[in-house]
Parts: C-alpha cells; structure tokens; sequence
C-alpha cells in the first residue's frame, strides 16, 4: 500500500535550541483541500543531518526514525533529542534538512536553520551532578573563577 510522501509539502523552517533543553520541534500535516483530514506518515522514514554548512563533511547531529531521535505520531514527525544529547553540540549556527523515505521516493520536507545556544542552568541529567534542594542557608560555597583574577584564584564574592 502506498504512503502519503507526495502529499508531504517542503517546508522552510528555522530553529532555536539550547544546549541545556530538550530539542523538540515538529509537524502536523493535513489536507487542507475538503473538509481538513490528517495526512498520515505511517510507512515513512524520516532523516535528519545537521552541518555547519552544506558543504561540510562533518556531521554535528543525526536523527532518523530509527535511531529514535525522529518519532512519527499518525499524522506528525517530531525532533526529540533529549538533553545530554544537546549538551555535546557546540553553540553556533547550523543548516538542516530533513528527508523524508519511501515507494522509492526521497524527498525534501523540512529545511532551514538551527540556531544552538548556550544553556545556562546545568541539568543534573547533562553534567552528572546530584540535584540538591537548597533553603534559604548556602551550603559548601563553590570557588567563582571571574575575568581579571589571577588563574586558580576564586572570585571574592559580597553577600
């Protein structure tokens, strides 16, 4: 039985991430053409590849319906690259596309960019440490490195 991948419009689609957070971006497709009824994706594979640019050999992330970073919802493809994932991706701009496969057909859905930012609060799932719930008392104050100090000299915090 045939899929849906010719009914699949491309689309252009610029996204912003962070390093700290979950990657999750998608979409939703219908017929809009009668009374609107979902598209469905079932039988299509979906491929993803992050470059610094398109001419780039090195691939900064991949996510496909099979490595589980892409997962199809009847009518809806999703990007879920969770955080740890994100963490190892350096900050910058990137360019995407995302391929959708199937009855012999590759086809451009989903292209455009990916802005990655830093993240600033550290999930304790990315960096390994423990969460610890603070009240009001500072526990074990952590040395602050700051610009101007001498190298391995903690920053003379004021309360």
């Amino acid at each position: 039985m045939p899929t849906n991948i010719l009914y699949m419009p491309a689309v252009a689609m610029d996204m912003t991430v962070w390093t700290n957070a979950d990657w999750l971006d998608g979409l939703e497709y219908h017929d809009l053409q009668s009374t609107p009824q979902p598209i469905m994706l079932d039988g299509i594979a979906f491929e993803m590849e992050l470059r610094a640019n398109p001419p780039a050999a090195t691939v900064v992330l991949k996510a496909t319906t099979d490595n589980g970073l892409i997962v199809v919802y009847d009518n809806t493809w999703q990007l879920k690259v969770p955080a740890p994932t994100m963490s190892l991706i350096f900050p910058a701009t990137y360019v995407y596309d995302i391929l959708a496969i199937a009855d012999g057909y590759i086809r451009i859905i989903a292209s455009g960019s990916v802005i990655v930012y830093q993240g600033i609060t550290r999930p304790p799932d990315v960096d390994g440490v423990p969460a610890i719930a603070m009240g009001p008392q500072m526990i074990a104050p952590v040395p602050i490195y700051g610009v101007g100090q001498p190298v391995g000299q903690p920053l003379k915090v004021h309360p």
